[in-house]
């Protein structure tokens, strides 16, 4: 594999030092802390809860699931094997466990979890389990999860073809998938699934010298298969990275930015060019969205852009983070209102898209991190809340000042955390990577 195919979670860049970076991204049926309307007959069906978090003890292999109202640990499943990335599924319920050394994704029920009843709608909160359910394909390492589906990219190997796996939190009820696709050859690739349609990289044999892709195909979903519509003729050598708002969805290239119009017919794709003045080697490795942000967001390095597809003057805007700042983190919250980087100064820096991406604040968490630490994030569905995970404890922080509401003790070094719980409608998620 290439150098580059070994980058990190998109979400998160390793210090030059070995800390540890892992992404990220919630009892009684009609029971706990409920209201209810008794005009019309249904009693105790809206559940107030922060969520919950998932999280994996390193020690005892075991991923384990807080409640964020006691701040007690309601269960703790083990698992063997390496130290899983953990992320969110589309509606929050699911928490996707991916052990890509393994061959392996996992799936925990968070217990939290809304029915429509048909006159109502029915929020439930039942005790964390495990589903016997396992995905086993070659080397699991892309997740992107969507508004209502989640993606997992198998990268293959040189005795397996990659493949593509389609997900909904209802077909994980039933411990079923929407459908798989089997690729022709291995590679280092990443897959979107938007509106029934598919859009997947591809990479041709004739590429020896990398397991990067250059291209991208789009399918459409028919019944339980995919069929094949398009390959772009724009090429993206060296691809790595991609995500997608409700206008645009891009694709990182090692000359630019591929980015295709999710709004036009027959979905045209356009390429843009690198951002001027990238030193030699650096390009756009990373891009981050939301649904509700028209402009994508590109990392090259250290380098943050705000990307325009549409702009006629300037596609690029870069977001400053202040003089040797090195990014840890960075994603948005849930409906896009805030962009948040956290920096290897410990800082965490929240930017507002809806007002030219000013910074709002620089939040101090932590002391700049330690080598041989843990610094993991992830994003709550239901509040304007953000977690950061720092070797035994889990810091939270109200997105809308910066200001820390509390720190949670765990009593136990924990590798990686997912949020759980009951989302609000048209909460939106990034792309993940494991490895």
């Amino acid at each position: 594999m290439s150098e580059q195919s070994r980058l990190l979670s998109p979400l998160l860049r390793p210090m030059a030092a070995p800390l540890l970076m892992v992404s990220a991204v919630m009892l009684a049926a009609c029971g706990g802390s409920s209201s209810g309307n008794s005009d019309d007959g249904h009693e105790h069906t809206d559940i107030e809860t922060a969520g919950r978090l998932a999280l994996f003890d390193v020690d005892a292999s075991q991923l384990k699931v807080l409640d964020l109202d006691s701040s007690e640990v309601l269960a703790s499943m083990a698992m063997d094997g390496e130290a899983p990335g953990l992320y969110a599924s589309p509606g929050s319920r699911y928490a996707v466990a991916i052990q890509r050394g393994d061959d392996r994704v996992s799936f925990v029920d968070g217990g939290l979890y809304t029915e429509d009843h048909g006159d109502h709608m029915h929020d439930y909160a039942e005790p964390p389990s495990m589903l016997a359910l396992t995905l086993n394909d070659h080397k699991p390492t892309h997740y992107s999860p969507g508004e209502s589906e989640g993606v997992v990219f198998f990268d293959g190997g040189d005795a397996a073809s990659s493949k593509v796996t389609v997900f909904s939190d209802a077909t994980l009820g039933s411990g079923s998938m929407v459908a798989s696709l089997e690729l022709e050859n291995n590679m280092h690739g990443v897959a979107k699934m938007i509106d029934g349609h598919l859009f997947v990289t591809y990479r041709d044999s004739s590429i020896t010298d990398t397991t990067l892709p250059a291209a991208v195909e789009r399918y459409h979903l028919d019944g339980g298969s995919f069929e094949f519509e398009e390959r772009y003729s724009q090429a993206c050598p060296s691809l790595h990275g991609a995500a997608a708002n409700a206008h645009s969805l891009g694709f990182g290239c090692s000359d630019g930015v591929l980015v295709i119009d999710l709004h036009e017919a027959g979905y045209p794709a356009n390429k843009l060019s690198n951002p001027e003045g990238l030193a030699e080697g650096v390009r756009i490795g990373t891009v981050v969205a939301n649904h509700d942000v028209e402009a994508l967001v590109g990392i090259a390095g250290d380098r943050l852009f705000v990307i325009d597809p549409e702009s006629e003057t300037e596609v690029y805007n870069e977001l400053a983070l202040g003089e040797g700042v090195g990014r840890l983190a960075q994603g948005f919250t849930t409906h896009g209102e805030v962009f948040y980087v956290l920096g290897d100064d410990g800082g965490l820096r929240l930017f507002n898209p809806a007002h030219h991406w000013e910074l709002i604040t620089t939040a101090a968490l932590i002391n700049a991190p330690a080598e041989g630490g843990t610094l993991a994030v992830t994003v709550s569905a239901a509040q304007e809340r953000l977690f950061v995970l720092h070797n035994q404890s889990v810091v939270e922080v109200d997105t809308t000042n910066g200001d820390i509401v509390r720190t949670i003790d765990l009593g136990f070094s924990a590798t990686a955390i997912a949020w759980l719980g009951l989302a609000e409608e048209g909460h939106d998620h990034e792309e993940e990577h494991s490895h």
